[in-house]
């Protein structure tokens, strides 16, 4: 359990600004077809009353509808593309709700740092940490083992769709022992609920 929370998030229409005009411009739209070029180009405009809205849905723990639903699009990997099989669906959400959710990401990773709640072996969604730094502190313990003259096992797996099977009432169960509750464990819930595509 941790014992500092982190119950809500104030975020000015600054903050709201910057995210908007960092948006990539390639990206696509989702399903309010705004592109990111046009929110870029009316960021002094819309921050403001983006702002009010990202404040109103944290008060409310209510995600608008929009905000919750993606276009599916299959992008290729590779191999043969009439299979099926070898395409991965990417989702494609509104650009206002990318820049909240960056938003609530930010604060909750800033969280979890300052309460030192990441392991240590956590390497995915780290600022600093990545598969490649992943990949060389393994290969650094292989190493040190074979040179120490012991025998290493390894075991890979491969969790498709991770994401997409995470059950997300141990989610929030997590989340709250972590500190990360109130308004925004709330608005977690409804961002989580009632998804479409």
């Amino acid at each position: 359990m941790c014992d500092t929370k982190l119950l809500d998030i104030t975020e000015h229409e600054d903050t709201i600004k910057t995210r908007l005009l960092n948006l990539k411009e390639d990206e696509a739209a989702g399903d309010d077809n705004l592109s990111p070029r046009i929110l870029k180009a009316l960021s002094d405009v819309i921050s403001y009353p983006v702002a009010v809205i990202f404040r109103r849905s944290l008060d409310t723990g209510c995600v608008p509808r929009d905000w919750r639903t993606a276009n599916v699009t299959p992008i290729f990997k590779k191999g043969n593309r009439h299979q099926t099989s070898n395409y991965r669906p990417v989702s494609l959400t509104i650009q206002i709700c990318k820049v909240v959710e960056s938003i609530i990401r930010d604060q909750m990773v800033q969280h979890l740092d300052y309460n030192n709640l990441s392991n240590n072996s956590q390497h995915g969604f780290r600022k600093g940490y990545s598969c490649s730094t992943n990949l060389l502190v393994f290969l650094e313990t292989v190493i040190a083992e074979i040179d120490s003259k012991h025998n290493v096992d390894a075991v890979y797996l491969d969790l498709t769709k991770a994401f997409d099977k995470v059950p997300h009432r141990q989610l929030m169960l997590k989340l709250k022992a972590h500190g990360i509750d109130g308004l925004l464990g709330d608005w977690i819930k409804s961002w989580l609920t009632d998804r479409w595509q």
